[in-house]
């Protein structure tokens, strides 16, 4: 057993963050040389949370390596808007070195070429959520590139989103009454000085 880099126990950040397609493809050819079965899943991983973990440890069960693409802050706005993520990239990707299944990490950008990952590692096993966004005829593409497709439930009742919903609107519980109290003398003190 190797006691150093992405076979360790050890976190070993800077190891497990792949810093390029290019290089993923060499790491990720070098583990199936030694007869690694590789695991490939993406996802935001915004705000991090049991149903994330448990995900993890299932997409980890189908293999002996699992690579994770990470949505970069960009990608996220871009899809869920300007209040997403809202947990940086910087620290999601480190969140997920601790996160026992995973092995690799990669930061996803707008720039990379459409399934620049998955062609770049060719995993054995290629999971998804079921609530996943591909077409059958992008799945029959997908099954040329990779060994096999699994598909996952959701492993929590509350996704992310969910999550910063129900965070919003118990705040505006909190605040409403003491809001009403307030802001009947705000107006009139701003229509008084206008």
């Amino acid at each position: 057993m190797s006691t150093s880099g992405v076979l360790s126990p050890g976190v070993n950040f800077e190891d497990r963050l792949v810093g390029s397609l290019e290089e993923m493809t060499r790491t990720v050819s070098h583990l199936k040389g030694l007869d690694y079965r590789v695991v490939l899943t993406s996802g935001s991983f915004d705000l991090i949370h049991l149903g994330h973990v448990k995900y993890l440890a299932r997409a980890k069960e189908l293999g002996g390596i699992l690579v994770v693409g990470v949505d970069s802050d960009a990608k996220i706005r871009r899809r869920k808007g300007d209040d997403r993520p809202m947990v940086p990239e910087d620290e999601r990707l480190e969140l997920l070195a601790h996160q026992r299944p995973v092995d690799l990490i990669y930061l996803k950008q707008d720039e990379d070429p459409a399934w620049g990952l998955i062609k770049a590692v060719e995993p054995d096993v290629l999971v998804l959520t079921a609530d996943h966004s591909y077409t059958d005829d992008e799945l029959a593409q997908l099954g040329e590139i990779v060994g096999e497709i699994a598909v996952i439930e959701r492993q929590a009742s509350v996704t992310t989103s969910e999550r910063i919903r129900q965070m919003y609107m118990n705040l505006g519980d909190k605040l409403g009454p003491k809001l009403a109290q307030i802001l009947p003398g705000l107006i009139d003190e701003t229509i008084r000085r206008g």
